[in-house]
């Protein structure tokens, strides 16, 4: 798995003795070690993917393609190369880059429930806040920050991840982003349920619920995911009375879905 610099691409640290510096990859130079040990077991999956680099353009090509079609692995491939696609760029596009690279690594923490993946995007998406914040681009900056929660979740952080949910949800408060609330009202939801608070879960869901009805774009996926992360928490405790009109609403909603879904595809 790519890394960089900063990070060991094996365990996800930095070097392990203080001040000390990663070693990097002698024959690919795209990822970094933080020791022999490290280096030696990772060698049996980075082997398939060690190779002399490329040239600047045609990694950006590489990468072009591999985002647009998915694929996970093959962005990462590149991932060594990040800090020279950064370099000298303006905000905008590092945060392109940054955001490439770091849904490359969501889709492989939801496909693998790594530890390194996870701390991967903790990183990158720590980067992104800070460049989101200065572009001002505040309902972006929150969804960041919902990201690095999820990971900390996966870490069992489960502290510093209602934190970073409650930092989430007052950003898009403050800014009107009813999206960011819903999303972190999820998140908040779930780490009241890992930590045995079922009422405060029940009540952050319903939360979200409420916010998904004001988000501020038609993507039904804010409703259908509050919709039915409400209705499993309900049917934990037998609420039959307050299930049955959420059961109605969630039908109704993967209808219209449906239904504008069918129009889309005739009118192509």
């Amino acid at each position: 798995m790519a890394g960089s610099a900063a990070c060991c691409a094996h365990c996800g640290k930095g070097a392990k003795k203080k001040g000390a510096a990663l070693k990097r990859c002698a024959t690919c130079k795209q990822v970094w070690y933080c020791g022999t040990e490290c280096q030696n077991s990772a060698w049996k999956g980075h082997k398939r993917t060690c190779e002399p680099p490329l040239p600047l353009d045609e990694v950006k090509l590489n990468l072009k393609e591999a985002h647009a079609i998915g694929d996970w692995r093959g962005v990462l491939k590149l991932e060594g190369r990040v800090e020279e696609l950064l370099e000298g760029r303006g905000d905008a596009v590092c945060n392109y880059f940054l955001e490439v690279f770091t849904r490359a690594h969501v889709m492989g923490r939801n496909a693998t429930r790594s530890r390194t993946h996870a701390l991967s995007v903790i990183r990158l998406e720590k980067r992104r806040i800070e460049l989101l914040g200065k572009m001002q681009r505040f309902r972006d900056q929150a969804s960041a920050l919902c990201s690095v929660a999820d990971s900390l979740c996966i870490l069992d952080n489960f502290h510093e991840a209602s934190r970073t949910y409650t930092r989430a949800r007052d950003l898009g408060a403050e800014h009107g982003f009813f999206s960011a609330e819903c999303l972190a009202c999820l998140g908040l939801g779930h780490v009241c349920t890992e930590e045995g608070r079922p009422d405060e879960a029940l009540d952050l869901l319903r939360n979200a619920v409420a916010a998904s009805n004001l988000v501020e774009s038609d993507d039904s996926c804010y409703l259908l995911n509050s919709l039915q992360r409400l209705i499993d928490a309900l049917l934990l405790i037998n609420a039959i009375d307050e299930m049955e009109p959420l059961i109605l609403r969630f039908r109704e909603a993967v209808d219209a879905e449906w239904r504008n879904d069918s129009r889309f595809r005739h009118q192509q």
